[in-house]
């Protein structure tokens, strides 16, 4: 934890050095909480554990780029269907695999377990009757480090998702809550949106949309 003056304490240093009339109490203190407050490039769950896989995520145009005709060529989601909805918008992992109908207690079970920076790829059947993922399911996956949710369905609570630093993206939003009747299935092979997610293969998300392949995908350093 960074003590309190810290802050002001390292902007009189460096300022002294370049622009020693600049270095008053007052400018310093508004400079040291300026440094403080500045966003690290790994955000912190609430319990202090770092959010893996959206601080260091490859765009998904440069990934395709580099490899467009190698043989472990990504595999593009049907632009369009799925739209952004949390705080972070580029996120990458493993992919972990639920299936769902209107119903999500096996998504509050995956999202309550260590993420260690996975994807969270949930299929529930393209429904638009309910939602299947609110604010605090999403809070709960950035808690646990999971790096983002697919959802093959609706979210809802999409203003309080927006602020959440987790990767979202689904097919729209819904009011109603989803129903809590049947579990659903964890670790089977998926399809929407064009393509397969396979649990233990790669998702890549941003901007631009979603790739998924069979291998971790890297760049090389000139492009990261």
């Amino acid at each position: 934890m960074i003590k309190a003056g810290t802050g002001a304490r390292i902007a009189r240093q460096l300022i002294a050095r370049t622009c020693p009339a600049a270095a008053s109490a007052p400018i310093a203190a508004a400079l040291g909480r300026i440094i403080i407050s500045a966003p690290s490039a790994t955000s912190m769950s609430a319990d202090g554990r770092a959010h893996r896989g959206f601080a260091t995520s490859p765009a998904t145009a440069d990934l395709c780029d580099e490899h467009v005709e190698s043989p472990i060529r990504p595999c593009i989601a049907t632009p369009g269907v799925l739209n952004d909805y949390g705080a972070i918008q580029k996120f990458h992992g493993r992919i972990e695999t639920v299936k769902c109908f209107e119903s999500n207690p096996l998504v509050r079970k995956t999202l309550g377990e260590d993420g260690d920076g996975r994807v969270l790829v949930v299929d529930g059947g393209a429904s638009t009757r309910c939602a299947i993922l609110g604010d605090m399911l999403a809070a709960m996956g950035r808690d646990n480090g999971w790096s983002g949710i697919v959802v093959n369905g609706c979210i809802r609570d999409s203003a309080i998702i927006a602020g959440t630093e987790i990767g979202v993206k689904a097919r729209g939003t819904h009011p109603l809550k989803s129903i809590k009747t049947h579990m659903g299935e964890r670790g089977t092979i998926v399809a929407f949106a064009g393509v397969e997610f396979v649990p233990g293969h790669w998702l890549y998300a941003d901007e631009d949309g979603i790739i998924v392949s069979e291998t971790e995908l890297h760049l090389p350093d000139s492009k990261l």
